[in-house]
């Protein structure tokens, strides 16, 4: 055989298996975040907790490895190909939600509106965000990273004119949150939560009141991950004493994916997102193009006692997070 002829063969044995190659690349680490996730160690280190975040789009890249298999005849992928795409896409399933119809309104069932962002410590134009404030005209408006310059530049634009009652901690960094509100507030208290602050009230509505809690979780990365866990652990307690109307919001820098946050979710508290149907709404990161938002780390939790009727994402110009609006009733 001639060197071409030995050269063309080896050419052709390569593009038959290219193929295949590439489709054990694509799935070996779909398929670790599958195992682990049967294993319950999806937590275990932060890729895999990146892993659970992206949870919707693995699926269909399983999927299609499970294709290069049946065609490549390569009956090992296609097996592990099938059994990790139906790990994932069992998992991110359920997220989607079902839309829960809410009766209509009563005068004795207050309608609000709120508002919540992650204000971004380094956002260079607070204003920007107060003006989405105030075209969404909420009710209530709930922020994270607050920091002075941030709480300055809002009160400068004249966006806090509309809300009398407020409960604040303002901090350097990324730390610092706020509630404001149209509507008095009682039994407010700013508390700790693994060295971060949170605020909770109640919102006095006329007769009827409703408890809202705010957090920021910190970001779950390197030696953060024992911490971000310990926070969450931390919320759960706290929230599953409350027995009154319940909301709670903020950036959890966590999904529904997540062990740890889906704790909060297996009592009395359901995702306002998956109550209209669109628990795969994303909202992080905005800013970094071109990559689109590919998550949902903030969160609206509502107990039984509070429909949603309607809840959507908006823009945010200048922070890595889009806001939330949702409307909520009192039933």
């Amino acid at each position: 055989m001639t060197r071409r002829a030995v050269l063309d063969q080896r050419r052709s044995v390569f593009r038959a298996r290219l193929p295949a190659a590439i489709g054990w690349l694509i799935v070996t680490p779909l398929a670790v975040s599958a195992g682990a996730r049967l294993a319950g160690l999806d937590e275990a280190s932060s890729l895999l907790l990146l892993a659970d975040g992206l949870t919707p789009l693995l699926g269909p890249p399983a999927l299609v490895t499970g294709g290069i298999g049946l065609q490549q005849r390569r009956w090992t992928l296609t097996v592990l190909s099938a059994v990790t795409a139906g790990v994932l896409l069992g998992s991110a399933l359920p997220g989607v939600g079902v839309p829960v119809r809410v009766r209509p309104r009563g005068e004795w069932s207050p309608l609000l509106r709120l508002f919540n962002a992650n204000l971004y410590d380094a956002n260079p134009d607070v204003g920007l965000i107060a003006k989405e404030i105030l075209a969404a005209a909420p009710d209530l408006v709930a922020l994270q990273e607050v920091d002075p310059d941030g709480a300055a530049r809002l009160r400068r634009s004249g966006v806090l004119a509309r809300f009398p009652y407020r409960v604040t901690e303002i901090r350097p960094g990324a730390s610092g949150i706020a509630l404001w509100s149209r509507f008095p507030l009682a039994e407010s208290q700013v508390q700790d939560v693994g060295g971060w602050p949170a605020i909770s009230a109640t919102v006095v509505l006329g007769a009827r009141r409703l408890r809202l809690y705010t957090f920021h979780v910190i970001a779950p990365v390197g030696e953060g991950r024992a911490r971000w866990k310990a926070q969450l652990r931390r919320i759960d307690e706290e929230i599953r004493r409350e027995r009154r109307p319940l909301v709670v919001v903020g950036d959890f820098n966590a999904t529904r994916y997540h062990p740890s946050f889906r704790r909060l979710l297996s009592d009395r508290l359901a995702d306002a997102h998956e109550r209209r149907g669109r628990g795969w709404a994303t909202t992080w990161p905005r800013n970094r193009w071109p990559l689109p938002p590919v998550m949902r780390l903030d969160h609206v939790l509502v107990s039984p006692e509070v429909g949603v009727r309607s809840v959507r994402e908006g823009v945010g110009r200048g922070s890595d997070h889009r806001p939330i609006i949702a409307d909520l009733v009192l039933l």
